[in-house]
């Protein structure tokens, strides 16, 4: 088995083309520009909303430090206190109702304004233990800020002794303030004596 010699048959050189000729090449078309997508966006948007959101949380739960989660109010003493101060004074009884209704609509007011800032506010009653911090002075302070105390009536010693004495003998207009006749030391001038 004789081998044939093979004769490459090369193909023909193109003479229409190649670097010769370039008028007839056409210019490179530019890459394409890498376009970012929807997703994307959305994507990073969604990330820096979330950080800033929790930023925005770690600030306020780390700002409420001034005031407390859980505190409680000694109402009975607030209250206590202006009503002996409404009883002293010689204000008539409609504005002492009146008064007395914008005292209580404040003490309200200023509760819920404490609860909607997300305190908590336990009536100082109701707690039996534990380590709760008492805003009592801070509730008074604010309340009485707004509405003002009343004052004690001026009456004297001798008037107001002259009519807790009409008051005791069941009399209507009040005494003035001698003494009553058999009265002793303490008060026991009336005693029976055995």
């Amino acid at each position: 088995m004789a081998r044939s010699p093979r004769t490459s048959a090369a193909p023909a050189a193109d003479t229409t083309a190649g670097p010769l000729f370039e008028a007839d090449v056409s210019p490179p078309r530019p890459a394409p520009r890498a376009r970012i997508g929807l997703v994307p966006v959305a994507l990073v948007g969604a990330l820096v909303a979330a950080g800033l959101w929790g930023a925005w949380v770690t600030k306020n739960v780390l700002g409420a430090g001034d005031r407390p989660a859980i505190a409680k109010v000694q109402l009975s003493g607030i209250v206590g206190e202006y009503v002996q101060a409404q009883a002293r004074s010689a204000t008539p009884p409609e504005q002492v109702t009146t008064e007395t209704r914008a005292f209580m609509g404040e003490v309200q007011k200023n509760l819920e304004r404490r609860g909607t800032s997300g305190q908590i506010v336990l009536v100082g009653e109701a707690v039996l233990a534990g380590n709760v911090p008492d805003i009592t002075a801070e509730v008074r302070r604010e309340v009485f800020a707004k509405i003002k105390m009343p004052q004690a009536a001026t009456a004297s010693a001798g008037e107001v002794m002259g009519a807790m004495r009409a008051a005791m003998n069941g009399q209507g207009a009040p005494q003035a303030a001698a003494p009553m006749p058999g009265a002793a030391f303490g008060g026991q001038g009336s005693a029976p004596v055995n």
